[in-house]
C-alpha cells in the first residue's frame, strides 16, 4: 500500500465514523502529526507565564498545536479595557484565524508556563495535498472556536453575572475533560478573576461576589485553583448551557456523574488577583 493510499483510507475510515467520536479523532490526528518532527516545519517553543506570543496589528504567518499550558485571546480597546475573547487550552490549535489578515487582529497571551508547536502556514497547503485526515482535523478545530465564540457573544449580551460565570465553569470542564484533564467533577483552574471578569465583562468584584454565591448555594466548591462541580444539572439549568456546542463529551456526562463522588483535586496557589 502506498502513503497516498494509506491517507485515503484513514480519509474513508474516518468519514464513517460517528458523530460522537470525530472530535476525538480530531484531537488525536493534530496532536500525533502536528508535533515539529513530523516534517512540517515547526519548532517547539517554550513559552512563559504572561507573555504574548502573538500581538494585535503585527503580521503573523505561523499557527500552534498548544501541548500544554492555558492561554488567552484579548484585544485592547481604546480606552485600555481588556477583552478576553477565549481561553486556549491543552490540545487545542490557535493562531489560525491571524494567519489569513494582512495583520493578527488579536493578541495571544500566556496565563501559565506553556509548551507549543509553532507551525508556519505554508504547511496548510501540504496538508491538504497529502494529508486529508489532518486537513479535516484543523477544519474541525476552527469550527469548534467558532461555537465556542459565538456562546460567548451570547453570554456578554443577555446573561446575567451569575449565568455568564457558571456557563464558564462548565465550559471549561467540559472542555478539560474532552482531553482528559479533569479528576472526577474537578479541574485545575489557573485563572485569576481579573481575567475571568475581562472575559465575561464583569469586575473583579462583581466576579468575587459571584463565585461567592455560587458556593453558598451548594453548586461548586473552590479550594485554590480547584473547582469542583458538586451540582452538574443544577449549574446547567442555571447557566442555560446548551452542551450541543461543545460535542457529545457534555451529554455524556450524567450517567458518569449519577455513578460517582465529585473527586477533589489538590490544593494549589490563591486564585484571587
Amino acid at each position: 500500500m502506498t502513503s497516498d493510499d494509506a491517507v485515503m483510507g484513514t480519509a474513508a475510515e474516518t468519514a464513517r465514523l460517528p458523530a460522537s467520536r470525530v472530535s476525538q479523532w480530531a484531537r488525536t490526528a493534530i496532536w500525533r502529526d502536528l508535533y515539529p518532527h513530523r516534517g512540517l516545519g515547526g519548532e517547539l517553543r517554550q513559552i512563559r507565564k504572561n507573555k504574548d506570543l502573538v500581538v494585535a496589528g503585527r503580521p503573523c504567518r505561523t499557527f500552534f498545536l498548544n501541548h500544554s499550558g492555558w492561554l488567552f485571546r484579548y484585544k485592547i480597546l481604546h480606552n485600555g479595557d481588556r477583552q478576553i475573547v477565549d481561553f486556549i487550552l491543552p490540545g487545542q490549535v490557535f493562531g489560525l484565524q491571524a494567519c489569513f489578515f494582512k495583520a493578527s487582529l488579536y493578541s495571544i497571551a500566556t496565563v501559565t508556563d506553556a509548551s507549543v508547536s509553532a507551525i508556519p502556514l505554508e504547511a496548510v497547503d501540504r496538508l491538504f495535498e497529502r494529508n486529508l485526515p489532518l486537513a479535516k482535523g484543523l477544519f474541525w478545530s476552527a469550527v469548534c472556536e467558532a461555537a465556542i465564540v459565538g456562546e460567548h457573544l451570547i453570554d456578554a449580551a443577555r446573561r446575567s453575572a451569575c449565568e455568564r460565570v457558571s456557563h464558564l465553569m462548565l465550559e471549561l470542564f467540559v472542555r478539560l475533560k474532552t482531553t482528559g484533564q479533569t479528576d472526577g467533577m474537578s479541574f485545575n483552574m489557573p485563572l485569576t478573576q481579573e481575567l475571568i471578569g475581562d472575559a465575561l465583562g464583569l469586575t473583579t468584584v462583581h466576579v468575587n461576589r459571584t463565585l461567592r454565591s455560587l458556593r453558598e448555594d451548594g453548586l461548586i466548591k473552590m479550594s485554590n485553583k480547584c473547582v469542583t462541580i458538586l451540582d452538574f444539572d443544577a449549574l446547567s439549568l442555571l447557566a442555560d448551557f446548551d452542551n450541543s456546542y461543545l460535542g457529545e463529551t457534555a451529554r455524556a456526562l450524567r450517567t458518569e456523574i449519577a455513578s460517582g463522588t465529585p473527586a477533589i483535586c489538590p490544593a494549589a496557589p490563591s486564585m484571587h488577583g
